[in-house]
């Protein structure tokens, strides 16, 4: 790698900050563009018509496996952080790790052209209007993946007198005062939204086709519901993912099935939420803020839209009539897609590096969601799209693990494989994700997002990205038949208990010195696990406290006394 290449980065929210810290502390010469006027990007509540959170959003993982691997929360965050502690965390990253001065906010790129082996971006001044043009070596697109909202249509809107509109441009509660409203989907966004116009509106519908699982965010003991799965877990899944991988998903449909039944039992049959989607095609929602509202009867699910029948009047496919309709919004997510100016061109502008060639929505034409399928190996080489897929895996370290395998790529520590062997990993992505929604039903309007990544995925950025885990703590039945980890218990048995019996947080993926990106070394890592550990012990004390649970035991305090 030559000391001074010059990498861009579009996009200065979490994806393109964590691009961005990895490529400077790896020596490059890091420069980023971010349209809006400050950093931590959909995680700041906005009025405009980009995609945010909303006020009242709180992250469904809880900051014990949220955080980036070397800059944990702080300890005074909620276990879920609410949108506010997510952006204040991103803002406080970018702040520790000198990122700010390579940002250039309020600079929206205009143009991006590959010319004479190199990337040139032309740029706009969103103050000032002024136009200029810069060269890069390398490219990194980190705008994430929601673009276009999507709209599915409703026979009849046009004769609907009240308001519509997507939950992109849901800014506040006040338009909704004394109001139904009615919502199309039934996930995360609907969650916010409904919890967000509880003040004001009369009466929510939340009109959904398909089943849900619904999921706790704290077990009966008091623990974050994520922390359960610790690092023997992950090698687990890793391991069945990879062997068994249809019997994996019927087990994890069978614990988060068992999960769901005995956090919300006895559903309504006439909410249409059970039996659920297959974890395969559908993902759960953390429920703990829009059950309440199920539950007093101000939110209530309901069958999907059949038609609107006339200006206030809207007919279910259960035959239900819903009278008195002031409002509908979309809350039916957005097609995975980028705008036509972040498309790298051809410097004859008659071709394009476009991630969906064949439109929004589709599976994208990447090696791993991340590498494009060109036939130049320079392109390859030297372009990445962050945040077009994604392992079912919670919190920021895997976009991190992504762009510390892109830097070793570039770095030339690594290398891709060939553009046959690329093309190969796609047309066989493509034909799983075909035999998963055949065999799993998956709607075509459903969450079977296409940025979702077979679980295996780990298995090929940890060697990419050099992090050493799975050569240390994986292997069959656990690592019971690898030397590696037989030698870490035998030579220091405080780091493997961290690392078997704690929680698994973000801090596992720099223990180990693997040759690529940079570890903690066993001394430090010891240090930081301890404290994650004992953050997570005083938070799950306070959260049993606060339930009227034994603070040791997590039982009820009842439950004690009679013993």
């Amino acid at each position: 790698m030559q000391q001074k290449d010059k990498v861009v980065v579009i996009g200065a929210g979490a994806l393109g900050l964590i691009a961005l810290k990895q490529f400077k502390e790896d020596g490059f010469d890091v420069t980023g563009y971010e349209s809006r006027p400050y950093v931590g990007g959909l995680w700041k509540d906005s009025s405009d018509n980009t995609i945010s959170v909303h006020a009242t959003t709180i992250f469904n993982t809880s900051k014990f496996r949220a955080a980036i691997s070397d800059f944990p929360f702080p300890e005074t965050a909620d276990v879920y952080p609410t949108a506010a502690q997510m952006h204040d965390y991103l803002c406080s990253y970018a702040d520790h790790f000198d990122l700010r001065r390579h940002i250039n906010v309020n600079t929206r790129v205009k143009q991006i052209l590959r010319e004479n082996d190199r990337w040139n971006l032309t740029v706009e001044d969103v103050t000032s209007g002024k136009i200029s043009t810069h060269y890069f070596d390398r490219l990194c697109v980190a705008t994430g993946s929601f673009y276009t909202p999507r709209w599915p249509k409703l026979e009849g809107l046009e004769k609907f007198a009240g308001n519509v509109l997507h939950s992109i441009d849901f800014h506040g509660n006040d338009a909704f005062k004394d109001q139904n409203v009615l919502i199309i989907g039934m996930h995360a966004t609907a969650q916010d939204v409904t919890n967000a116009i509880s003040n004001s509106a009369r009466h929510v519908y939340l009109s959904h086709r398909h089943g849900l699982t619904l999921l706790p965010r704290f077990n009966p003991k008091g623990e974050a519901f994520d922390t359960n799965a610790a690092l023997p877990f992950f090698m687990l899944q890793s391991w069945f993912e990879a062997n068994m991988p249809s019997l994996w998903i019927w087990l994890l449909d069978k614990i988060l099935g068992k999960v769901s039944n005995a956090a919300y039992p006895d559903l309504p049959e006439e909410w249409g939420l059970r039996p659920a989607p297959s974890i395969a095609i559908a993902t759960p929602i953390m429920a703990d803020t829009i059950w309440p509202y199920l539950q007093s009867g101000f939110a209530e699910p309901v069958a999907a839209v059949k038609q609107i029948t006339d200006s206030k009047t809207v007919e279910l496919t259960d035959g239900r009539i819903l009278h008195d309709i002031d409002t509908i919004m979309y809350c039916t997510g957005y097609h995975f897609n980028l705008p036509d100016s972040l498309v790298p061109k051809t410097d004859d502008r008659l071709s394009s590096f476009d991630p969906y060639p064949d439109g929004p929505g589709t599976i994208p034409y990447l090696y791993y969601n991340t590498y494009p399928l060109s036939t130049d190996p320079a392109v390859r080489n030297s372009l990445a799209f962050f945040g077009q897929g994604a392992a079912v895996y919670p919190g920021f370290v895997q976009y991190e693990l992504a762009a510390m395998a892109v830097s070793q790529v570039w770095q030339g520590n690594k290398s891709l494989p060939n553009l046959a062997t690329m093309k190969q990993w796609h047309a066989e992505h493509t034909a799983n994700r075909a035999a998963l929604a055949k065999k799993y039903n998956a709607p075509p309007d459903g969450t079977f997002y296409t940025a979702l990544l077979p679980f295996k995925y780990f298995a090929w950025i940890n060697e990419t990205a050099g992090t050493g885990l799975f050569e240390n703590m994986g292997g069959k039945l656990n690592g019971m038949f690898n030397l590696k980890t037989w030698s870490l218990w035998w030579n220091d048995r405080e780091l493997y208990k961290l690392l078997r019996a704690g929680i698994m947080s973000p801090t596992v993926f720099r223990v180990f010195e693997a040759g690529g990106r940079r570890s903690f070394g066993w001394d430090e890592s010891k240090k930081r696990l301890r404290r994650d550990n004992e953050v997570y012990e005083r938070a799950v004390r306070a959260k049993r406290e606060e339930l009227g649970l034994d603070v040791d035991t997590g039982k009820p305090v009842e439950a004690k006394k009679e013993l």
